[in-house]
């Protein structure tokens, strides 16, 4: 991010991210359906990733990563001093943590807050503007969060109202602590649960608001999940579709020169991750 202009706006950064970030530790038997991720997040972050979906639940008053019911064998503490100690070691970079809970009720999801406020140096995470630029970023980690902490709590980054779920939404938005907000673009349609053609409703989705969000109003953010699964239960196939529709998007993105925003993957390929951060050389010419 180095090459990055310091006044480009943060929402229009391409950035390839993770989706369930912290699965490379989950053990067999759930590994075959709940691992979406190979390398671990200092492994990922070397690689080029630069927004981290974790997901966290109070057990035993320890804030532990899952996927579902999927033991992931980290902390949340250990992966967030992953990111730390990347930050510091890479000044010019910066990120994106998006949380989510995985259990725990209203009290896990405060205890993350508390952690993320404790852990962190002051000024790391950054604070959330519609219009921030990269200047504004460097050096931080933007925090978004799928679940809201306890009424009147502070919390680092914002919370997103209005999340789409297992679908798509132009309505959702980004709101900080301190009021501030931003219109985002998401599309997390994850799974038709094996009752149709998912590969391609999938990649339907995900190029519709590739070329939607390459014309966005200014100030707009996109979170565009490439990562799903085409079946169900048990068998949830999650690498059948990252082998497909991964292919298809390192081949779309060969003739495609306008920002993408963020990208959360399943076992994303070295070149895929390449090509989401050479769509940033157009927007410095």
């Amino acid at each position: 991010m180095a090459g990055l202009s310091d006044s480009m706006k943060a929402c229009r950064v391409s950035i390839p991210g993770t989706h369930d970030s912290g699965t490379s530790g989950v053990r067999f038997p759930m590994r075959h359906y709940a691992r979406t991720q190979t390398m671990d997040l200092s492994e990922q972050w070397d690689a080029g990733i630069r927004f981290f979906d974790i997901r966290p639940r109070l057990e035993d008053g320890r804030l532990r990563i899952y996927h579902g019911p999927a033991d992931c064998h980290l902390d949340f503490e250990e992966a967030m001093r992953i990111i730390i100690n990347k930050l510091e070691q890479h000044p010019t970079e910066f990120c994106v943590v998006m949380t989510n809970s995985a259990g725990g009720g209203q009290e896990g999801v405060d205890m993350t807050m508390d952690e993320i406020n404790s852990l962190f140096p002051a000024g790391m995470p950054a604070s959330f503007t519609a219009d921030m630029n990269v200047a504004d970023m460097r050096g931080r980690v933007l925090f978004i969060h799928r679940d809201s902490p306890s009424a009147g709590r502070d919390y680092p980054g914002t919370v997103v109202q209005g999340w789409p779920g297992n679908g798509s939404s132009h309505r959702s938005r980004m709101v900080s602590s301190h009021e501030e907000s931003a219109v985002l673009w998401a599309q997390d349609f994850f799974t038709d649960g094996g009752k149709g053609d998912y590969l391609n409703s999938k990649w339907d989705k995900v190029t519709a608001l590739i070329r939607e969000f390459a014309s966005a109003p200014e100030g707009v953010w996109c979170i565009n999940h490439l990562s799903g699964y085409t079946g169900s239960g048990i068998s949830t196939n999650i690498k059948r579709n990252a082998k497909t529709n991964n292919v298809r998007l390192l081949e779309y993105l060969g003739n495609h020169k306008k920002p993408v925003g963020v990208v959360p993957m399943d076992f994303p390929q070295q070149e895929l991750i390449d090509a989401i951060i050479f769509l940033n050389t157009f927007a410095a010419e």
